[in-house]
């Protein structure tokens, strides 16, 4: 059965993500963190799956190789991240986070939190809840 779209629901999701993405960088930008939200997006990733491929990541980034490359020499650069040969497949690299990179990540990783605290702050726990199942329900492979 398809649905009419409120035309009110796309543009208020764009502007929570916006919201949110902001307040991230504000928090960053306080701590003297000087990452972006994917920046961030990637060391989590990374660090969530120790030894993973460059492609890996790109998938789960939705994002191409030439970009993905990029943001991995700019952690490497930073000393966030490092890529080591893949011993099983010699042409690929598999990607660890450093110890710098491991505190920064944990580090962000609160900051996220608390800025997802803030958001979602005027919602109480059951329309917390409820705001999840409803969001679940839009992505592909939901369970009916």
């Amino acid at each position: 059965m398809t649905h009419s779209v409120n035309p009110d629901l796309p543009q208020t999701l764009m502007k929570v993500l916006e919201h949110l993405r902001e307040s991230l960088q504000e928090e960053l930008c306080a701590e003297g963190i000087d990452l972006t939200p994917p920046d961030i997006r990637l060391l989590e990733l990374i660090g969530a799956d120790a030894g993973q491929s460059q492609q890996s990541l790109g998938r789960k980034m939705c994002r191409d190789k030439a970009l993905v490359t990029r943001k991995i020499r700019e952690m490497e650069a930073l000393g966030l991240v490092r890529r080591e040969r893949n011993p099983v497949d010699q042409r690929s690299f598999q990607l660890f986070l450093t110890e710098a990179g491991s505190r920064i990540d944990e580090r962000t990783q609160a900051i996220l939190a608390r800025t997802h605290d803030s958001l979602f702050a005027p919602l109480d726990h059951t329309q917390q809840q409820m705001l999840a199942r409803l969001l679940q329900q839009c992505l592909p492979g939901r369970a009916e």
